[in-house]
């Protein structure tokens, strides 16, 4: 026959032991009214420091934030007109005095005749003026530098000196200029395209969208 298990007894509480539970804690809740009373003030200008000290936080946080935003909005204002200088710069460095204007209804659109000749190049059927079209857009991208007054002895030097931040298509214009150097170095041998030449054109082109020179 298996043996029962024995079960351990579950405790009662009786009422004296009840009575003992409501008292301590009746007592507890008497001790901790008592030391609040006794601490009133000791409480209260601890609140009122954590209070006092949150709102000169906040305080400070607000006119440091207005002082640095106030900043940069200067900051962008000085940049946006200094920039604005440097392309009006190249823009008069590129655009000769001739430049043709055409005057539309609410914007003035400036031809560029130094473009112009090179596109004229390009669209042309002689396989010469093609090459002459991109010796002929490296001079303008020559000019653009020498605005930015980058260090350095001709276009490859200056590129080299550009940060990529300032100048959006940096790779496109170098792959542009290996180009015209390859046209300049070997000449009549260079083969050309016409679709090829067009592509290079497109890549200057770019570059000058960039600086409104185009």
């Amino acid at each position: 026959m298996a043996d029962k298990k024995l079960e351990s007894p579950k405790p009662s509480y009786g009422a004296f032991e009840l009575t003992i539970l409501v008292l301590l804690v009746l007592g507890g809740a008497t001790m901790g009214i008592a030391w609040i009373n006794n601490n009133h003030e000791a409480i209260s200008h601890f609140f009122n420091s954590l209070l006092f000290s949150l709102i000169n936080i906040y305080a400070k946080y607000v006119v440091f934030s207005f002082f640095l935003s106030a900043t940069l909005l200067i900051l962008v204002v000085i940049y946006g007109i200094r920039e604005r200088e440097i392309r009006n710069k190249i823009m008069s460095n590129v655009l000769p005095a001739g430049g043709d204007k055409k005057t539309e209804p609410e914007n003035a659109v400036v031809e560029n005749p130094k473009w112009k000749l090179v596109q004229e190049h390009i669209n042309s059927d002689d396989a010469n003026k093609w090459k002459l079209g991109i010796l002929e857009a490296d001079i303008i991208l020559s000019e653009v530098l020498d605005v930015l007054n980058l260090p350095g002895e001709g276009v490859g030097e200056k590129l080299k000196n550009v940060q990529k931040g300032d100048f959006k298509h940096i790779e496109e214009a170098w792959e542009a200029h290996k180009i015209r150097n390859a046209i300049a170095h070997e000449g009549s041998d260079f083969l050309l395209s016409q679709r090829e030449a067009k592509r290079v054109i497109r890549l200057y082109q770019l570059v000058f969208e960039d600086f409104d020179v185009v």
